[in-house]
């Protein structure tokens, strides 16, 4: 049984970190990476260090959280 997405199969690997940074995010899901977007767009320089791949662990394997259309239903129907 596959359970990797086309993109996890064919992304290249990442190059080692070296260097200073201003921050280290620890976790490449959607909270570590939107943290790490907005600092750099705030001009800090950002290493994101992540175990495995980018989307990995639970959001790689996200069941619609983020779906906003189910709140109402949740409301109305319990």
């Amino acid at each position: 049984m596959k359970f990797l997405s086309y993109w996890h199969d064919t992304a290249p690997a990442f190059a080692p970190v070296y260097g200073y940074y201003d921050v280290a995010v620890i976790g490449g899901g959607f909270t570590g990476l939107g943290a790490a977007r907005q600092l750099a767009r705030a001009r800090a320089k950002v290493a994101v260090l992540e175990a495995k791949k980018v989307g990995w662990g639970a959001s790689g394997r996200n069941g619609g959280h983020l779906n906003n259309g189910l709140a109402r239903s949740y409301l109305r129907f319990g």
